[in-house]
């Protein structure tokens, strides 16, 4: 690196301006503090970073910001916003926390995917709502279990329920109706038995 030119400027009314001239590189660095902000710039041949502070804000303009630190505590009294024009990606290699003492709210415009390699619970305390356009759901090693204290299953057609071997059963009483035909049919043997059996 070759010699830079140091310059500092005092004016009563301008404030006091630092320059660092490295010609050889082509960088400038300025500090500017005018009574009412102090700005620092780094200007190199493509690039410029400022940061801007003033009593009440600090305005920090760069192509790349980085922060490497052991622990980060960021808090805001008001609203907070994090935006990206890009990819945004939020990573913890242990536990992650995402709380809100009112509603929280996610959405996409596109494909939306929840993953877990192990167990994955969704619980609400009031009412839970799944919704979509069609709707599959299958447990590919164990039980598919649907439990509430009642239990209404419907179609706006059709509804099937398939299976190896299929049970229905009732505690208490069990209830078989069509509005118009009904089938009962088996390519083996039926049997219908009960206490009394009333056909017709």
């Amino acid at each position: 690196m070759g010699t830079l030119v140091c310059t500092i400027e005092l004016d009563k009314v301008k404030g006091i301006t630092v320059t660092v001239d490295n010609a050889d590189g082509k960088i400038l660095q300025t500090v500017t503090m005018d009574g009412t902000s102090i700005t620092m710039k780094v200007a190199g041949q493509s690039d410029t970073s400022t940061v801007v502070q003033k009593a009440d804000s600090v305005v920090v303009t760069v192509k790349d910001f980085k922060v490497d630190a052991q622990t980060i505590t960021l808090l805001s009294k008001g609203t907070s916003e994090w935006t990206s024009q890009d990819t945004l990606k939020v990573e913890s290699t242990k536990d992650m926390t995402l709380t809100t003492q009112a509603k929280l709210t996610q959405s996409a415009t596109q494909d939306a995917s929840l993953s877990s390699s192990q167990k994955v619970n969704v619980e609400a305390t009031a009412a839970l709502s799944l919704k979509g356009l069609s709707a599959s759901m299958q447990a590919t090693g164990g039980e598919a279990k649907v439990e509430g204290v009642t239990l209404k299953l419907a179609g706006q057609t059709d509804a099937a329920l398939n299976g190896l071997n299929v049970k229905v059963a009732g505690q208490a009483a069990l209830d078989l109706e069509a509005q118009g035909m009904a089938n009962l049919k088996a390519s083996g043997i039926t049997s219908v038995s009960g206490a009394m059996v009333k056909l017709g």
